[in-house]
């Protein structure tokens, strides 16, 4: 808790509130440093294991010997059954932490199946879901969410000052789980960049809903891939942005929307 001044309505108040954890978090794999990233303490495990994995810096658990996350020295180090040499080149994203990847690859994704399906009012009840399980976020507010949904239900959630973080966390946790995440829906409540419709495109999620924008290269990418790019969920509206064919019942004017 810190204490604050609430200036409103003309007066001001003293008040404890809570105010989001941040800290460093660094890589070592097999002992070399592989990055630094920005993050919040929670689901450390997660987090690590899913950008290790979107990185392609391991295809599957069965590549790690040894993970330990040490909060109090903000490092984690990495054992692979494996050699491994740092990638050469650092992309930093446009992560609301200040994000990095090691490359930006558009291509090489196989375009999604059009038999899955999405009522618009699910869109509505899974944000509503995210929300409501979002603690950090209903405490500070200065916090995103993200969640991975079979369409009925929250099947993972996971926090994180980075958007990007919170949606490595969904897929560290996934694999910890051995939860398949193809076919299910990604929810999050950051903008959806060009590296978050590839985290999308990574875990064959084929919808991609937030209650932001996309951005100009995301709504290009999932036109491409086959990924339907919902966003402004918000009260009882939304914003289709890509492939809106997939939304029943099936009476979507596409007008400007081409779905290839």
């Amino acid at each position: 808790m810190h204490r604050i001044i609430r200036y409103r309505g003309g007066t001001f108040e003293t008040l404890q509130l809570p105010v989001v954890e941040e800290q460093s978090l660094t890589i070592f794999v097999n002992g070399r440093e592989l990055a630094t990233l920005q993050c919040t303490p929670i689901k450390l495990d997660c987090l690590v294991l899913g950008f290790l994995s979107f990185e392609k810096i391991i295809e599957g658990l069965d590549e790690i010997k040894l993970l330990e996350v040490f909060p109090e020295d903000a490092v984690a180090d990495v054992r692979l059954n494996k050699e491994f040499t740092p990638p050469p080149r650092r992309i930093f994203t446009s992560g609301c932490t200040g994000g990095i990847t090691f490359g930006m690859p558009l291509e090489g994704f196989q375009a999604f199946p059009k038999e899955a399906t999405l009522h618009p009012e699910q869109a509505f009840a899974l944000m509503k879901q995210l929300y409501a399980e979002a603690r950090l976020y209903r405490e500070s507010r200065g916090i995103h969410a993200a969640a991975m949904s079979d369409g009925d239900k929250l099947l993972l959630m996971a926090e994180d000052v980075g958007r990007h973080n919170a949606l490595d966390k969904i897929l560290g946790e996934a694999l910890l789980k051995g939860i398949p995440t193809a076919g299910n829906i990604l929810l999050s409540t950051g903008r959806i960049s060009s590296e978050m419709l590839r985290k999308g495109a990574h875990m064959r999620t084929p919808f991609v809903l937030s209650r932001t924008s996309p951005t100009s290269l995301a709504v290009q990418a999932a036109k491409r891939f086959g990924i339907t790019v919902i966003g402004y969920v918000r009260g009882e509206g939304f914003n289709v942005y890509s492939h809106p064919e997939r939304l029943l019942p099936n009476r979507v004017e596409t007008g400007d929307l081409p779905t290839t």
